[in-house]
């Protein structure tokens, strides 16, 4: 049985790393990525809302428990922060987790067939999509306040010959980005180093990445702050389904 009610539950292991997957849904693959407090309800209601639109999602655990507390996952953090898997201080360099995501994406890819897959990093894993973009697979990668390193608000958790890498890709892979427009912990040079890094497609108009910002104060901009995103009238859901529409589906007719 399944840890989480609706999903199927496997487990997945790469580049020396195993965990958990949660999958639902029907269509085109899309990884999200659970943010800090782990992977609580409002990271599945998030997964529930992408697969009712026509999407397969699939939820790695890359820590903590299936629907962990907000309030655990945070008192856990220090803990997770010092785990070897994550890059949480040191700019411009990846994740070691990103190597077994990069196999993730193969896979979904392979099994769900189709253009390409999307990808969604919230927060603490916000940034790890920026490595993910080496894999051919991921058309649609969405960083949503991607949050490392700590405490350097200029810089990136990537190395900058994966974003040349990125810049140099001849397919469509678009990168979508979202934030509030006074989080500290995602300020805009963030998103300032992300347009400088990444160029457009030779001979395409089509900006490489896109970027929205929600006015005011907050964070979780698709979770646990996603009404304050609709009360300040931007539906940042409704954008990531465009994205993954636009890059996902209406690339594939147009191919086929």
């Amino acid at each position: 049985m399944s840890a989480i009610e609706g999903f199927a539950e496997e487990t997945f292991a790469a580049d020396g790393h195993t965990f958990r997957l949660f999958r639902k849904g029907d269509g085109p693959g899309v990884i999200l990525l659970h943010e800090l407090p782990g992977l609580t309800r409002e990271t599945v209601e998030l997964a529930e809302w992408i697969a009712d639109h026509g999407f397969h999602v699939v939820m790695p655990l890359l820590f903590g428990s299936p629907l962990q507390n907000p309030a655990l996952g945070l008192m856990k953090a220090p803990f997770t922060c010092v785990r070897k898997e994550f890059n949480n201080l040191a700019a411009g360099k990846s994740s070691a987790i990103t190597t077994s995501l990069r196999a993730l994406c193969r896979k979904v890819h392979a099994e769900r067939g189709g253009v390409g897959i999307g990808a969604i990093g919230m927060c603490y894993t916000g940034g790890f999509v920026f490595a993910m973009m080496l894999e051919a697979s991921l058309l649609a990668p969405v960083a949503a306040q991607p949050s490392l390193p700590l405490f350097q608000p200029e810089s990136l958790d990537v190395e900058p010959e994966i974003l040349a890498f990125a810049s140099s890709r001849e397919d469509t892979m678009s990168l979508l980005g979202l934030r509030f427009k006074d989080d500290g912990r995602c300020p805009a040079s963030r998103f300032e180093r992300l347009e400088k890094s990444l160029q457009n497609r030779t001979g395409s108009a089509e900006p490489r990445f896109r970027s929205i910002t929600v006015p005011g104060k907050g964070h979780s901009t698709l979770t646990f702050e996603y009404e304050k995103a609709l009360s300040e009238g931007i539906d940042t859901r409704e954008q990531v389904l465009q994205h993954l529409r636009a890059q996902l589906l209406d690339a594939n007719s147009s191919t086929s």
